[in-house]
C-alpha cells in the first residue's frame, strides 16, 4: 500500500506496461490458436490473457478502493454487462476496480478489466456519468480497438514480404513478445473514440441509464481540461465534433430516455 495517495499518472498505454514483467514468457507458454484473417492481430483469448495479466501487475503496484465507490462502480458495472448480447456476456471477461489515485482516469485492459481512479469517480455526480464512461470503455474491449491498432500498427512495420513470409505459430510468437511496445505507443483513433462513444451511449441506454449522463460526463472532463486537463483525455480527445456526435445519437435515438432519473431504472 502507498504511503501516499498521490499515484503517479498513468495513461493506458503507460498502464498496460506494467504487463509487460509478467507477460514476457507469455507468447512462448500460451497454446496457439486458430489463424485469423490478419495474423498479426492477437486472438480474444490471447488479448483476454494479456489483460488478466496487466490486471493483476496494477492490482499489486497500486491499492484498490473496496469502499461504497467499488460498490456502486461493479453494481453499475454487471447492470451494463447485463444489458449486452448473450454472446458479448460469453466472449468477454470484464471486471470492475477502483484504483486510489488524485489522478482523473479510467481505462478497460483488453479482455475486460476495467479501473477507474478515485481522482475520476469523486468527480462524476450521478450513476448515469458513471454509466457513460464505463460503457464507453467496454465498448473498446468489444470492438477490439487495441487488437486492431496493434495489428495495423505491425502489419505497417514489417511490411508485406515479411507477412508472407510469417507462419501463424511464428507471428503469434512475435507479435506477444513485442506487445509492450505498442501498448505504450497505440493511440485510439477518432474513429475508434466515436465508436466507442455510440455503442457505449448505446450500452448504458439499454441498462437503463439516462443518455445526457454521457453529456454530462463530457461536461465534467471539458471543465477540468480549461485548467489542468485530466489524464483520460491524453487518450481520448474530445472534440467539439465527437460530443455533436453524441448530442445526434441522443436526439435521434434516445430523447424518450431523457426523462429517466440519473441516477439509472435499476440504480
Amino acid at each position: 500500500m502507498h504511503k501516499s495517495q498521490d499515484v503517479l499518472y498513468l495513461s493506458r498505454r503507460q498502464t498496460l506496461m506494467l504487463a509487460l514483467a509478467g507477460c514476457s514468457g507469455m507468447a512462448m507458454a500460451m497454446d496457439p490458436t486458430p489463424a485469423e484473417a490478419n495474423i498479426f492481430m492477437p486472438s480474444i483469448a490471447e488479448q483476454k490473457k494479456l489483460g488478466e495479466q496487466a490486471a493483476q501487475q496494477i492490482l499489486k503496484k497500486y491499492r484498490e478502493v473496496n469502499d461504497s465507490r467499488a460498490v456502486r462502480f461493479k453494481r453499475i458495472g454487471h447492470n451494463l454487462v447485463s444489458a449486452l448480447s448473450t454472446n458479448d456476456q460469453r466472449t468477454w471477461n470484464f471486471s470492475f476496480h477502483v484504483i486510489e489515485s488524485k489522478q482523473v482516469n479510467a481505462f478497460a485492459l483488453p479482455g475486460g478489466p476495467m479501473f477507474m481512479y478515485t481522482g475520476l469517480m469523486d468527480r462524476l455526480n450521478n450513476n448515469s456519468e458513471i454509466a457513460g464512461v464505463t460503457g464507453h470503455e467496454m465498448a473498446h474491449v468489444r470492438l477490439q480497438h487495441w487488437a486492431k491498432s496493434y495489428a495495423n500498427e505491425q502489419e505497417r512495420n514489417l511490411g508485406l514480404s515479411l507477412l508472407l513470409g510469417l507462419t501463424h505459430a511464428s507471428s503469434t510468437v512475435q507479435k506477444l513478445a513485442s506487445v509492450g511496445d505498442s501498448l505504450y505507443t497505440l493511440h485510439y483513433s477518432r474513429h475508434d473514440e466515436r465508436q466507442a462513444d455510440e455503442y457505449g451511449l448505446a450500452n448504458m441506454v439499454a441498462a437503463g441509464y439516462n443518455p445526457q449522463g454521457m453529456i454530462e460526463l463530457f461536461m465534467v472532463l471539458e471543465k477540468l481540461s480549461a485548467s489542468n486537463p485530466p489524464a483520460f483525455l491524453s487518450d481520448h480527445p474530445l472534440t467539439s465534433a465527437r460530443i455533436a456526435d453524441v448530442r445526434r445519437l441522443i436526439q435521434d435515438k434516445y430523447s424518450q430516455d431523457l426523462r429517466r432519473p440519473m441516477s439509472g431504472i435499476n440504480g
